[in-house]
């Protein structure tokens, strides 16, 4: 009987489902997975084509905010009708809400606790501006309310200003103390020198004087936080122009409610206000987005 001769079987080797990128079965998309997470799988080709539904509303958000604001002081400028201003404190609204959205997305992964601070910063500010803007929600003197609750609002910001830094890990880079200190020197110096420049001569509201000074502390020491993160990390620059803003919005308050009250004086305060927020509150949405994260969760 003839020697069988034994073939060997030849494997085929193949490069196909080496890469993520060429996988065979890819992974499927999980509308579960965390913000980085789905960052990557996007990054991989293998998203689909339409937006998640947090960026449509944060987006629409924007928008309504837009015609909220923005128009309707067009609006007012155009036609004279003062009318249009009665909108001007919902706008708030719409920005607490996108502010939240941004939470949600990110309220698994690393940045949620710092998204959670600006969101509640935010939410602090809207009530503000509700309680000052519609009568039927007083029960004091305005500023009773609306000084402590823009200074808790602050508060809130400074945290989420510093949680950022650490989860980022800027607050570790060579510069952010020097840096921190100097913008903690510059603004608080701004804001007392505007104080003292507005308040403390006025003969109004005498017993809103010493309250308007601690507040002047709290919106400086938010005001540098964000200074400090736009100027280490290039990103969040329109956070940082947004608590420029907010001080300079308060400037305009002060003249309107210690100085003479210029006309216009308080439509400046309150586009200059709203723009503001508006910028810090889409800085961190767009500073945090998963693309422009340097470095995502395993």
């Amino acid at each position: 009987m003839p020697p069988v001769r034994r073939t060997r079987r030849r494997r085929s080797f193949s490069l196909a489902g080496s890469f993520p990128f060429d996988s065979p079965r890819p992974r499927p998309y999980n509308r579960d997975m965390s913000a980085c997470s789905r960052f990557r799988w996007a990054r991989d080709g293998r998203t689909p084509g339409k937006p998640s539904l947090g960026s449509v509303l944060v987006s629409a958000l924007w928008l309504l905010w837009l015609g909220l604001l923005p128009c309707t002081f067009a609006a007012v400028l155009i036609t004279g009708d003062g009318g249009w201003s009665r909108f001007w404190g919902l706008s708030s609204v719409a920005l607490s809400a996108a502010a939240w959205v941004n939470w949600a997305i990110h309220r698994r992964d690393r940045l949620g606790a710092a998204c959670a601070l600006v969101a509640l910063g935010m939410t602090l500010g809207m009530m503000a501006d509700l309680y000052g803007a519609f009568h039927a929600l007083r029960f004091t003197e305005p500023l009773v309310m609306i000084i402590p609750l823009f200074a808790l609002g602050h508060v809130a910001y400074i945290a989420g200003m510093l949680t950022l830094a650490r989860r980022l890990g800027l607050a570790g880079r060579t510069g952010w103390s020097r840096t921190l200190a100097g913008a903690h020197m510059l603004c608080n110096l701004a804001g007392l020198a505007l104080w003292a420049t507005l308040v403390r001569p006025s003969q109004s509201l005498p017993d809103m004087h010493v309250p308007t000074a601690a507040y002047t502390l709290f919106l400086s020491t938010a005001t540098a936080m964000m200074a400090a993160l736009a100027w280490v990390e290039r990103r969040f620059l329109a956070v940082g122009i947004g608590g420029l803003l907010f001080l300079l919005s308060d400037a305009f308050l002060a003249v309107r409610l210690f100085q003479h009250n210029w006309h216009g004086v308080g439509d400046l305060c309150w586009i200059t206000y709203g723009i503001g927020q508006m910028l810090i509150v889409y800085g961190v949405v767009v500073g945090v987005w998963p693309p422009n994260v340097s470095s995502c969760e395993s």
